[in-house]
């Protein structure tokens, strides 16, 4: 799971912090093409974060030095440019506040399901090209959003200890649409006041025990 887009390249830094968030964000076009933008920030734990930074190794995981953290980012920003649809990829990795953005623009959601199979096992690559993470209808002007990674599994491999780090992490997913949404399936998604945006935030650690989903069916009004 340590190669799963960005988020993951960077879990060795987050089993020292205990304070993270990993935000979503994709805004859609009536035609289904839109921008996504990935953000991961760890700034309330960056104090701490940059003590660790000057250590070799903390509690038996190597510490990931800068040029490690940016050529980790600069392969997946060019495995994601190569991908077919996806245009526009940009990011930034700050470390005064240890925010890493990823942002790409594509031409429809199955650009999206693209980069995701270059970040994935052939058994995975399997699951989401049978039933993909995104999924927009024109047609019937509906939205999903689905996940077939086995975060759980992996989450079992991690020492006690280091799994409190989950404790206080958060995932947030914003969509946006210019046409009105009309409902979602998932209870603990909000819907904004203008009816074009919702969001959903979720406690990692939710996610991990399948306490809650991220999963979402979106409904536009026509």
């Amino acid at each position: 799971m340590s190669k799963k887009l960005l988020f993951f390249s960077l879990v060795s830094l987050f089993l020292f912090t205990s304070c993270f968030e990993f935000v979503e964000e994709i805004t859609f076009n009536k035609d289904g093409s839109g921008n996504a933008t990935l953000t991961i920030n760890l700034s309330k734990s960056k104090t701490k974060i940059a003590s660790i930074m000057l250590l070799d190794s903390i509690n038996g995981y190597k510490v990931p030095s800068k040029k490690t953290i940016k050529n980790t980012l600069a392969e997946i920003i060019s495995k994601i440019k190569k991908t077919k649809g996806i245009h526009n990829v940009k990011n930034t990795l700050d470390f005064e506040e240890f925010i890493v953005t990823v942002s790409c623009d594509f031409d429809n959601v199955e650009a999206l399901n693209a980069v995701l199979l270059t970040f994935s096992s052939k058994k995975e690559a399997i699951a989401i090209k049978k039933n993909k993470h995104f999924i927009y209808n024109k047609k019937s002007k509906t939205f999903t959003r689905s996940h077939h990674f086995n975060i759980g599994k992996e989450f079992q491999k991690t020492k006690m200890k280091d799994r409190k780090v989950f404790e206080t992490a958060t995932y947030t997913g914003i969509y946006r649409f210019e046409t009105p949404i009309k409902s979602s399936s998932n209870p603990q998604a909000r819907i904004s006041q203008s009816k074009r945006a919702i969001m959903l935030r979720v406690k990692a650690q939710d996610i991990i025990t399948n306490k809650q989903t991220i999963k979402n069916k979106i409904q536009l009004q026509n």
